[in-house]
């Protein structure tokens, strides 16, 4: 996070611009982000909103502009949108959709992502994330991350795989094991 502030402050970075990873950026979430993603969105994403009888431009009309949604784009073209949800005392859901296109831009995505993931936390001590059990690839991803398998939440079709990361630089002072007694 110093780095890049750092970087902020130099003027390394464009406006609106949270952080880059060669010609990727991070950007927060805005309008003109959701036709381009609701036209690219992946088939796995399309169909696990369909779970939930939800479009793609639904989803992203009630998301965009929220705090701490953003959106990965490569030459101001969408590729994916993730953000963190509170799910309690310093605890947030995090999510992310991917346009079809991220494909090909999985690896300069994979450099980027021990960042988004820091930077997600910055909020938060601890993540928590819902994938589908048959979203192999996305698994791989957070174990990947550092998030661990907690559970295994069974649905009525599907079953989503539970995922938690803790950041373990950031104090919780929710964790009432780790307070101090007081006499």
């Amino acid at each position: 996070m110093l780095k890049l502030l750092k970087m902020a402050l130099n003027g390394c970075m464009e406006p609106n611009v949270i952080m880059k990873q060669g010609r990727l950026r991070l950007v927060p979430a805005e309008k003109k982000h959701i036709i381009p993603l609701s036209e690219t969105l992946s088939e796995e994403n399309i169909f696990e909103l369909s779970l939930f009888d939800r479009t793609p431009i639904d989803f992203l009309v009630e998301f965009v502009g929220k705090d701490d949604v953003y959106v990965v784009e490569k030459d101001y073209v969408p590729l994916a949108i993730t953000g963190v949800e509170a799910d309690g005392p310093q605890t947030g859901l995090m999510w992310a959709m991917f346009a079809e296109d991220m494909q090909n831009n999985w690896y300069s995505f994979l450099k980027a992502s021990p960042n988004l993931v820091e930077f997600m936390h910055g909020n938060y001590y601890k993540l928590n994330m819902n994938i589908l059990e048959s979203n192999e690839r996305i698994i791989k991803w957070a174990l990947w991350l550092g998030f661990k398998a907690d559970a295994v939440i069974k649905g009525k079709n599907v079953d989503y795989v539970h995922f938690v990361r803790c950041n373990l630089f950031k104090k919780n002072v929710y964790n009432l094991a780790s307070r101090p007694v007081i006499h």
